[in-house]
């Protein structure tokens, strides 16, 4: 048992990181967890997920860090901030000291609908693991989504809160088969794209989009190859802006923490803006095209 441990040891140590992934070391980070995919040739690849459970809360800290790259690559001045909406149609209303106003709509993408339910179920065990009481219909769902064919049955079948007997569970390892991966980026962001432009909402041409990269197949290259295959088809979009988001790790105030945003569609001045810090040596390009704050 020891020389097999020692051996996946090994083999999670040299898997192959994929190009979306943290500079900073991971230890004393906060939510964040890793993925590894084993392909069908064997090969094994590792990614870093920003992991946050409770789905209200990640899109805070997307927010947040959104403000965070606003500020720092355009603003270039400290702001005060107040969110005037949440939900309301839009994720965010925003409104800034310097008079500027807009929303931000989140919407997260997966390599199909069968791994955004694995997510989903995965931070659904998460959150449960932390109360100490869960309502018997959520308690029996889990149960049978995880294996807990035991506890399942021994649970008694109520709409009231039971005592959780999954409550301060230790670390967990979620393992899973994939089913057919077919779509490309390109689609996925385009679809993506269009199912918030389809939504009857006002004042979309004041709405920030950001697509919540949760996807593990796809590298850097994959976005820019997306973004070659989708051309000028987003130039008549209502949104005047669209951002990739692929968060690794944040504090819950969304400090300590690291993530990209990838421009889809951005306005001529701040494209030529980032392309100054580029050149002034304020960003730097990293081999794979990520530049660096």
């Amino acid at each position: 048992m020891d020389f097999l441990n020692k051996k996946r040891g090994e083999v999670l140590k040299n898997a192959r990181k994929n190009t979306f992934q943290p500079k900073q070391s991971l230890e004393g980070k906060s939510n964040y967890k890793k993925y590894y995919r084993v392909e069908l040739d064997g090969t094994v690849r590792e990614r870093i997920f920003l992991n946050v459970p409770d789905i209200a809360q990640r899109e805070e800290i997307i927010c947040l860090h959104y403000l965070q790259f606003l500020v720092q690559n355009f603003l270039v001045q400290d702001v005060g901030i107040n969110f005037v909406s949440r939900d309301n149609p839009w994720d965010f209303g925003v409104e800034l000291s310097n008079g500027l106003a807009f929303n931000v709509e989140i919407t997260s993408i997966a390599e199909n609908a069968w791994s955004y339910e694995k997510m989903k179920r995965e931070e659904l065990y998460e959150q449960a693991v932390a109360k100490y009481k869960i309502k018997s219909e959520m308690f029996r769902k889990i149960c049978r989504w995880f294996g807990h064919k035991k506890l399942e049955e021994e649970c008694v079948k109520t709409s009231e809160l039971i005592d959780n007997p999954l409550f301060g569970e230790g670390a967990r390892i979620f393992t899973s088969s994939s089913k057919k991966e077919v779509d490309s980026l390109a689609v996925l962001i385009q679809e993506a794209i269009e199912r918030k432009n389809s939504k009857k909402h006002n004042d979309k041409e004041k709405t920030i989009l950001i697509i919540d990269n949760r996807t593990s197949r796809f590298e850097v290259e994959d976005f820019f190859k997306a973004m070659d295959e989708l051309g000028d088809k987003l130039i008549l979009n209502p949104f005047p802006e669209i951002y990739f988001y692929t968060g690794y790790y944040s504090d819950n105030d969304g400090n300590k923490a690291e993530y990209s945003f990838a421009p889809i569609k951005m306005p001529y001045e701040k494209w030529k803006r980032i392309e100054a810090r580029v050149k002034s040596g304020e960003l730097v390009v990293n081999k794979n095209g990520v530049a660096y704050d």
